[in-house]
């Protein structure tokens, strides 16, 4: 059934408010605003622009007041169409005349919007927030522990979207796996890690590519991956993953010490330890993974080579993934999860010798703070990890050095 471009609007209005004012994520505000919406044949267009418009939240906010004298939501809405409905409608005789239509009822002209967006520049957060479309708290954070030229790069970066494959060499060697991948993909090798491409261009959505319906290759965020290779698995390491759940870590670990090592993976919830037995099944790991459910804070057992610990946190370096993270950060949850993670950590290092922490997180209370509370030797366990906000007790990856989120990672050591 076909749409029309007020009923397009009228949607992402709706999501853009679930995420806006309601700090939904946006797949669970897309999915709600779905459930209350006439069948359409696909909703995929109408997923792809509320993607975009929540990405781009923040500009578009200042350039509807400019544009049509408010900032709600529907407008927020039109002004997506204004200026970002070229790069994603295919129908560009609909996009000509709907954009017509809307600019007659506008109070300005879209480049006198953006001249009055350089005006703000005398006021550096204000303008990297409006400009790149990240809350002000994320902006102000970043600048007060890096360059503005970096900010802003790493900014800009972050409106990009990679995605990652890793090769599951538990379920075929990488040349098979690249060879089906090829055959549906253009992809890009990583330089220093054979078993890691960029997808840089598909027949279909990523999920329906054969090599990945048949596990042979995972989309894996390279940060994710990065934690793992810090860990330097090998085969005969007795290994404890903490906080283990959904377990592509987990897999990661068994794949690289090619099914040989001792490796137990632990977490609190039922249902995510059932998910994770399935997942390892499904990954061809699951014969090499014990997995386990218990509180990681608390768990007492025989010593361990290595532990990895991915802990809980506010995730607001997740913005590359989901653009929800820049309107809503949840930055002051971090006290509470700094808490968790540093009891979290003071386990992990009773049951091993050698510890790799990390944290979808760009803020030194759930990075940097963490490691250097606990009383343990931390360092950059990678040398193609960015340095951490302070020394060497950690590195971090950023989307415009590393094309991924925005990780902490430290190795540490008794």
């Amino acid at each position: 059934m076909k749409w029309s471009p007020d009923e397009l609007i009228s949607f992402v209005a709706k999501v853009l408010y679930e995420v806006a004012a309601n700090g939904l994520t946006l797949d669970y505000a897309f999915q709600k605003v779905k459930r209350n919406w006439r069948s359409l044949q696909s909703f995929k267009v109408f997923y792809d622009v509320s993607f975009d418009a929540v990405r781009h939240y923040y500009f578009l906010k200042f350039a509807a007041s400019k544009l049509f004298g408010s900032s709600a939501m529907k407008a927020v809405a039109k002004a997506w169409f204004i200026y970002r409905a070229d790069a994603l409608l295919y129908n560009k005789d609909l996009v000509t005349r709907y954009k017509k239509r809307l600019l007659k009822r506008a109070l300005a002209r879209p480049e006198e919007a953006l001249e009055q967006l350089e005006g703000l520049r005398d006021n550096a957060v204000e303008y990297l927030s409006v400009k790149y479309s990240y809350h002000p708290k994320i902006v102000s954070t970043l600048l007060s522990h890096l360059p503005q030229g970096e900010v802003e790069r790493l900014l800009e970066a972050g409106n990009a979207t990679w995605i990652w494959l890793r090769i599951n060499t538990l379920k075929a060697d990488i040349d098979k796996a690249l060879r089906i991948l090829e055959a549906e993909a253009e992809v890009e090798p990583h330089p220093k890690i054979p078993f890691v491409v960029l997808l840089k261009n598909a027949k279909r959505p990523v999920q329906y590519l054969e090599a990945v319906k048949r596990f042979l290759a995972i989309p894996q965020d390279l940060a994710s991956i990065y934690a793992v290779l810090s860990l330097n698995p090998q085969p005969g390491d007795r290994i404890i993953d903490l906080a283990a759940a959904p377990g592509m870590k987990t897999s990661l670990i068994a794949q690289l010490a090619e099914g040989r090592a001792k490796i137990v993976a632990v977490d609190l919830s039922a249902k995510r330890v059932s998910r994770m037995r399935h997942l390892l099944k499904n990954l061809g790991a699951g014969g090499f993974v014990e997995v386990v459910r218990a509180d990681s804070r608390a768990l007492k057992t025989r010593r361990f080579d290595k532990a990895l610990l991915d802990a809980p946190c506010t995730s607001s370096g997740a913005f590359t993934k989901e653009p929800a993270v820049k309107i809503y950060p949840r930055l002051e949850d971090a006290p509470k999860y700094s808490k968790l993670q540093k009891a979290l950590l003071k386990n992990a290092l009773s049951l091993a010798s050698e510890v790799v922490y990390a944290v979808c997180s760009i803020l030194p209370e759930e990075g940097e703070e963490v490691v250097t509370s606990v009383g343990a030797k931390a360092e950059k366990p990678l040398g193609d990890l960015a340095s951490s906000y302070r020394g060497e007790v950690g590195g971090r990856t950023f989307p415009h050095v590393h094309k991924s989120e925005a990780f902490f990672i430290s190795r540490l050591r008794e």
